[in-house]
This record gives C-alpha cells, structure tokens and sequence, in this order.
C-alpha cells in the first residue's frame, strides 16, 4: 500500500553504523571529529553522489550530539553570500552546548565543488578564511574527485575520499528494505536494480521503491522500466515522466534525475494539472500539493538545500494524486508566465525607455515616473495638439504615438 513517504527518507542512516560502505572514510571522519586537537580544523568529504557523504555527516553529528548548520556552497557563491551565513555560525560556540547534552554546531558546507566557477567572485576565499576563523567543526562535501580544481582548499582541509559502495552491500540493503516494506522480490531484480545505481545509494532505493511501492512484488522483468542514471533530462522530458508515474517513488525518481530550473519545474507542473486532471476533486488536491511545494521553494531560498526533497516531494504526489487515470496529453511549456513576459517584452521596454525620460525631465525614479507620472502624460499628450509635454519630455514619434494608444501600463 502506497504511504507517501520516500524511502530515500525513511530508511535515511540514523547511525554511524548504517552508513553504507566506505569503512575506511567513516572511520577517518569520525577520527577527526573525535580528536581534541585536530591536524586540521575542517574536512573535505569527496567522491561520486549518492555514496554516503552527507549521510556520514548527518550520522554522525545525530550520534555525537552536535547541531548541523547546513550551507549549499554551490549556491551561494560569492564572499558576501557565504560569510553572511558561515560568519556569524562560526564566530560563537553555541550557547546550547553549556546547558544541554550537544556538543555544539558544526558548519556543513555542501558541494563545495559547485563553488569553482565564472559565479565564484570570492567565494573560495570565504570559505578559506571561514575555516582559519572557525570555532566549530567545518565539514565538506564535494561531488568531484578532481583534486586540481579543489586545489586551494588542500591546505585547510583533510582529505577524505568516498567510493562507490559495492555490489553486495547494495543488494543486501535492498533486501532489507523489501523485507520491512513487504516487498517479495527476485534476487535478480534487486540485482538489476544496484547495478544500474552505478554504486549510488540514493538511485538505487529511488528505483526500487519506483518499481515495487504499487504492487509489492518485483521480478526481473519489471526493471526493464529502468532507464540509465544521468543527470540530463530537460523539462519535456521530466514532465512526460513525472506525470505518467505510477506511484510516488518513480515521480520522486524522475524529479531527482532532472536538470530543470525549479522554478520553471514548479510553474510548468502547476500549467499542467487542469490538462492532467479532469476530476476537479483530483485537481484541487493537486493543487494544494503544488502550493506546498511553493512554500517549500521560499524555504529553501538560496541556502536551505536540505529543504529541496520536501519540494521535490510534494510535485511528485501533485503528480501522482490519481495515476490510474493518466491519459497522454500535450504539455504547456514553456510557463505561461515566461511566455507571457516573452511575448510582452517589446511593450516592457518602450514603456521603461518612456519612464526613464520622464524620470530624468523630473528628477524621479522610474517607477516613481510609472506609477505617478505616466498616467497623465498620457491624457496631456491625448488633449493637447502642440505637443509642448512631448517635446520637453524629448519624447520622439514613436514613443508619443505608443504611449497615445496603449490601454494600460
């Protein structure tokens, strides 16, 4: 039975020990984190996603008591952004660690290889300088194991590499999993379905729960519905899969694979629904999902990271309020609102090149000019013959006869 809720989510590591593979580095992190007096106060988790990185993390703090204050450097780029949250984090020892069991915070700086880029504007140096200031542990994590590119991080940082977690140990995570979600399933299947993964825990337990949620039995010929993990499906493509998902899982799958804007993502889902759902009840919980998920967005802002699941979540149940009644359909895209503006464009910038003049002949904004002014230019410039507003405004033609003739600003 169907339980809205990812799997990813609920059999998420609570404990050092259930962090999939990579004993190595586990025992590495917690050495580190352990130790009084570290070699070097931060450290850089690193290798391919979906391996445990930031599963270690959140395990580990959970299990030694400390709060993650949690940042998305590939998000926030530049000096200002990053010091704006890491500076303040990092200035203090929290005041929670004096009257309760926490050990305190600790600053977790995710895909920090995100950072390197034409965007960075010094933003590595933020973070060098936040590590040297630090009086809490500052933890990393990056995607990329090139090291050239993670060059000027070296000196502050440890070093410790993830690797993609083996074949077994994937499979027999799957089969605990099939075994508390009642799940009969072929021991080829869940072999398919790791393989598939690439070593990527987060895949594999999206794909099986996208293959098995519905009807709690899996066989091999059942993962011929899986497709090769990548990271480069557009929008027409995420809309195709996410609409026509048949359970949750698989919505959440396709979501996660997809390169797409998400704020275009939540805009064209919330385009497509009338065409998805005739049943008007359908409909409206649809959208009370998609609204959930816009307040998520808001959220998340340009550093909450961690909060993306839970939007990613509530699109794929919009998805999936009804499946059985998907019938292929021709999707809205791009938004209506990006078409809208698109298509408005021209008039957008007449009437700022407009704004602007008046704003310059009468020493305001241009808004100010929008909103006050330029609604009685327009009936001077209709009721007077000699034009002496145009000409002291330095309105030429064009911009007399667009401005005499449009309806509204």
């Amino acid at each position: 039975m169907k339980d809205n809720f990812l799997w990813v989510e609920k059999y998420r590591p609570k404990k050092i020990a259930e962090v999939l593979g990579n004993e190595d580095a586990k025992a590495a992190f917690v050495d580190w984190l352990k130790s009084k007096r570290r070699r070097k106060k931060a450290v850089l988790l690193y290798g391919p996603p979906g391996v445990g990185k930031t599963a270690l993390v959140n395990a580990a703090s959970n299990e030694f008591g400390f709060t993650i204050i949690e940042m998305n450097a590939s998000d926030t780029r530049t000096e200002k952004t990053i010091m704006k949250i890491a500076g303040p984090a990092t200035s203090f020892v929290a005041l929670d660690k004096f009257s309760t069991e926490t050990k305190g915070s600790l600053l977790f700086l995710d895909e920090v290889d995100g950072v390197f880029g034409k965007e960075d504007r010094g933003g590595i140096g933020a973070i060098i300088r936040t590590v040297e200031e630090s009086l809490i542990p500052v933890v990393m994590a990056a995607n990329d194991p090139d090291l050239q590119k993670l060059r000027p991080l070296k000196k502050v940082c440890e070093l410790i590499r993830f690797r993609q977690v083996r074949l077994p140990l994937l499979i027999a995570m799957l089969k605990r999993i099939c075994s508390m979600e009642h799940v009969e399933a072929e021991f080829e299947a869940l072999e398919r379905i790791a393989q598939n993964s690439g070593g990527d825990v987060r895949s594999a337990i999206n794909d099986l729960q996208s293959l098995a949620e519905e009807e709690r039995v899996l066989r091999l010929q059942d993962t011929t519905r899986l497709t090769p993990r990548n990271r480069n499906i557009g929008m027409f493509e995420t809309l195709k899969g996410v609409f026509s998902a048949r359970s949750l899982g698989e919505a959440a799958t396709m979501l996660n694979r997809s390169n797409a804007d998400h704020d275009d993502l939540l805009l064209s889902i919330s385009d497509n629904l009338p065409l998805r759902y005739e049943d008007p009840v359908d409909l409206s919980v649809a959208y009370d999902l998609v609204s959930r998920a816009d307040v998520f967005r808001g959220r998340i802002g340009a550093e909450n990271w961690h909060l993306l699941r839970y939007f990613y979540n509530f699109l794929a149940e919009a998805a999936t309020v009804c499946p059985q009644s998907y019938r292929p359909f021709e999707f809205i895209f791009p938004p209506i609102r990006i078409i809208t503006l698109f298509w408005t464009k021209s008039k957008r910038m007449a009437v700022d090149g407009i704004c602007a003049k008046i704003g310059a002949r009468c020493h305001v904004s241009r808004r100010t000019a929008k909103q006050e002014f330029l609604p009685f230019v327009k009936i001077v410039l209709e009721k007077e013959k000699s034009n002496a507003i145009a000409s002291w405004l330095r309105l030429n033609t064009e911009e007399i006869d667009y401005l005499t003739k449009m309806n509204k600003f």
